[in-house]
């Protein structure tokens, strides 16, 4: 299975890209209709929202009134917070049971609007990132219904492009150009997320030569890119990892064998104990063991 995370800041066409990918073929699951089920009429989730924030933040039909919460919530960082600590853990259960269900083969987009933000990007395979220009975001968010000073807070209270570029795979750009976003998509699921899912299915990685890394929509420099890989494998194998090149690493791990924590990351053992490639056909790297 291809766990791929799908996020950006409100207003910057998240829902665009999923339903993009699930017509190409994806399992789509979104964290905010997740956070809507563990917050149902009578729900545990409800229950505990409404004995911190009081029973103003329900409706006479004992539903959530989720703008009288929002108000609350986006005013004060600590309530936020105090009300992430209730939903996020509900949604996150709720997640793993939907994905245990799924085929072993699913290319799974999880869309989370708040990845940065729950510190679940290491938990992924692939990490896209949506960017749009502020003004188009803005646009976006008032014809919803928001003030444009409402939507600034919301923005603000999110993660910045800095801190999400900090996670990711993959940044594409969603501006007015509906056409181009959408070959930007398809060039990614084609090229991309589909091979790479069908590599780890079959446990073949994927030749440095095949790669079509030169056409891959990607605005992230590679030294970047490998940095970010080298530090989720020393973190998975409790280890350390040295960056021999820009397709070379090489690693000593603290575990007996590595092979199940790498393969998560998309790396196919091919010679035990001593090397992995990557399974990914977007960033060509090869794992060598270090020699003590």
């Amino acid at each position: 299975m291809l766990l791929i995370a799908l996020t950006g800041g409100i207003g910057s066409g998240k829902s665009t890209a999923a339903q993009f990918l699930h017509k190409c073929g994806a399992e789509v699951i979104e964290a905010d209709l997740l956070a809507q089920e563990v917050l149902e009429a009578g729900s545990p989730g409800l229950m505990a929202v409404k004995a911190h924030f009081g029973a103003e933040i329900i409706e006479p039909t004992g539903a959530l009134n989720r703008e009288a919460l929002a108000r609350i919530v986006f005013a004060d960082p600590d309530k936020r917070k105090a009300l992430e600590g209730i939903v996020h853990p509900l949604v996150e259960t709720s997640f793993r049971q939907r994905i245990a269900a799924l085929p072993k083969d699913a290319v799974v987009i999880y869309e989370i609007p708040l990845l940065v933000e729950t510190g679940r990007a290491d938990e992924f395979q692939l990490v896209i990132v949506i960017e749009t220009p502020l003004s188009v975001r803005l646009e976006r968010m008032t014809k919803r219904g928001l003030t444009q000073n409402q939507a600034m807070a919301r923005i603000s209270g999110q993660a910045s492009n800095e801190d999400r570029r900090a996670i990711a795979d993959i940044v594409l750009t969603n501006s007015s150009d509906v056409q181009g976003f959408e070959n930007e998509l398809a060039l990614t699921w084609n090229l991309r997320l589909l091979p790479f899912a069908e590599n780890l299915a079959t446990g073949r990685g994927a030749e440095p030569e095949w790669m079509p890394v030169k056409i891959l929509p990607n605005v992230l420099p590679i030294e970047n890119q490998v940095v970010r890989i080298a530090n989720r494998v020393a973190k998975s194998i409790e280890g350390k990892v040295s960056v021999c090149s820009m397709t070379e690493l090489q690693i000593k791990s603290e575990l007996k064998d590595p092979a199940e924590s790498l393969k998560h990351l998309g790396f196919i053992e091919v010679e035990p104990m001593s090397r992995y490639v990557s399974a990914d056909p977007g960033r060509p790297l090869r794992l060598v063991v270090a020699r003590k």
